[in-house]
């Protein structure tokens, strides 16, 4: 058949043969790069999981891309300023407004913005004011596990119940 097709191309046995020669070289090549590919290219890790996982779990929201001013989150939930002028730590919740944050409707992300309350205690906020109606008064907010005297005492002038 293919002998067939070369000679109404008016090809001669020399060139078929180098022809034929070609393509089995073209073919064994394609399917050598297919398997190499296949082979190494799978990776077990979800970049685009992880950057959701990251992003939902951020508490910071760093817009800046100067490496001189940055923020990140220390074992105390404050915030460290690093500045390229200073050195200051500044506490979580020192942009926040007095009596700015309802209690009974704040989202996740506002909770945490209250000295004191990570990601966890929000959780925690959010399942009570859920299953109980809601606060009635703020310190009905020491009813939450994790949020004795001390932590009440630093979020008491961020909050309100309405």
């Amino acid at each position: 058949m293919m002998n067939t097709i070369f000679s109404k191309l008016n090809f001669t046995r020399s060139e078929t043969r180098v022809l034929l020669l070609l393509l089995v070289i073209l073919f064994a090549g394609l399917g050598l790069k297919l398997f190499v590919n296949n082979s190494s290219s799978k990776s077990n890790f979800d970049y685009q999981k992880a950057g959701k996982i990251f992003s939902q779990n951020s508490s910071v929201n760093i817009n800046d891309t100067n490496p001189q001013n940055s923020e990140t989150i220390v074992a105390d939930d404050t915030l460290k300023t690093t500045d390229s002028k200073s050195k200051t730590k500044t506490k979580k919740g020192e942009n926040l407004a007095e009596k700015s944050i309802n209690i009974n409707t704040a989202s996740k992300d506002q909770l945490i913005q209250l000295p004191g309350v990570g990601i966890s205690t929000a959780d925690k906020i959010i399942e009570y004011r859920e299953t109980h109606g809601g606060f009635k008064r703020i310190e009905d907010i020491m009813k939450i596990k994790g949020i004795g005297q001390k932590k009440f005492d630093k979020m008491k002038n961020f909050i309100t119940v309405e």
